[in-house]
C-alpha cells in the first residue's frame, strides 16, 4: 500500500506552511538523526564564553531603549512627543543595522570587534552630548551597531551547535541574553551613583565596550574562516 503523500506547502486554508530548519537525513541503520535515540549532552563549556559575551552584548543592546528617556530628561527635553520620536528613531537605526546584516558574508567572529567598537563609539558620543542633536547622533550610531551585533551573536551561537543541540543550546543563549537585559539598568544605575550622572555612566559603558572589543581582537585574528561547502553535483540523467 503506498505511503501517504507528504503535506504540501499550503494547508487546507490555502496559507503557506511555516518551514523550520532542515533536519539531517536519518541514519539508514538506526532510523534516527544522529542522536542514538537519546538527547546528547548539552555543550555547556563550548557555549560558556559566548554566553558571557552575550550577557554583555545584551547590556549594550538595551541601554538606549531603557535609558534614552532619562538622558533626554537630563537635557531638559520633557515633551513626550519628542522623547517618543527620538526613541523611535533609535529603534529604526537598530532595524537598519539588522537589514545590513542580511547583506554581509563571512565569519561573524571577524566582525565582533568592529561592531563593539561602533557601539562603544556611540556610547561615548552620547555620554559627551550636551545638546539634543549630538545625543541623537550617538544613539543612532550605537543602535546601528547593536542591530548588527545581536544577529551576529545568534549566528555564532548556532554555528557552535550540532543540529540535535540547537533547541536547548539556543535556549541557553537566550537565557544569557535576557540576563543581560535584567542587569542593564542595574549596571547603569550603579554607574550613575558612583559618577554622579547617567551620561557619565553611559560614557563609562562605552569605554568598557571598547575594552571588550580590544580583548576580542587577538582571538579573532587566530580564528580561521571556514571555507564554504560546495553543493554536491547533481547526478547525470540517463
Amino acid at each position: 500500500m503506498p505511503a501517504p503523500a507528504a503535506p504540501t506547502a499550503r494547508d487546507q486554508a490555502g496559507l503557506p506552511a511555516v518551514r523550520g530548519p532542515r533536519a539531517p537525513d536519518p541514519d539508514p541503520a538506526t532510523g534516527d538523526h544522529g542522536t542514538g535515540g537519546r538527547a546528547p549532552a548539552l555543550p555547556v563549556r563550548r557555549m560558556a564564553g559566548l554566553c558571557l559575551l552575550t550577557v554583555f552584548g545584551a547590556v549594550v543592546f538595551y541601554t538606549v531603549p531603557v535609558e534614552m528617556s532619562y538622558l533626554l530628561d537630563d537635557l531638559d527635553v520633557g515633551s513626550t512627543g519628542a522623547i517618543g520620536a527620538v526613541t523611535a528613531l533609535a529603534s529604526a537605526a537598530t532595524v537598519l543595522g539588522s537589514v545590513v546584516f542580511t547583506r554581509l558574508t563571512g565569519d561573524p567572529r571577524r566582525r565582533l570587534p568592529v561592531l563593539l567598537l561602533l557601539c562603544g563609539a556611540g556610547f561615548l558620543v552620547m555620554g559627551a552630548a550636551d545638546d539634543l542633536p549630538l545625543l541623537i547622533a550617538g544613539a543612532v550610531l550605537n543602535c546601528v551597531g547593536t542591530g548588527l551585533l545581536l544577529p551576529s551573536l545568534l549566528t555564532l551561537a548556532m554555528s557552535r551547535l550540532d543540529y540535535a543541540d540547537r533547541g536547548r543550546g539556543i535556549g541557553l543563549w537566550t537565557a544569557a541574553f535576557f540576563l543581560g537585559e535584567f542587569v542593564c539598568p542595574l549596571v547603569l544605575l550603579g554607574g550613575k551613583d558612583v559618577l554622579g550622572s547617567l551620561a557619565s555612566a553611559v560614557g563609562l559603558l562605552g569605554l568598557a565596550t571598547l575594552v571588550v572589543s580590544a580583548v576580542l581582537l587577538p582571538f579573532v585574528r587566530r580564528t580561521r574562516v571556514p571555507l564554504p561547502r560546495q553543493a554536491p553535483e547533481a547526478p547525470e540523467q540517463p
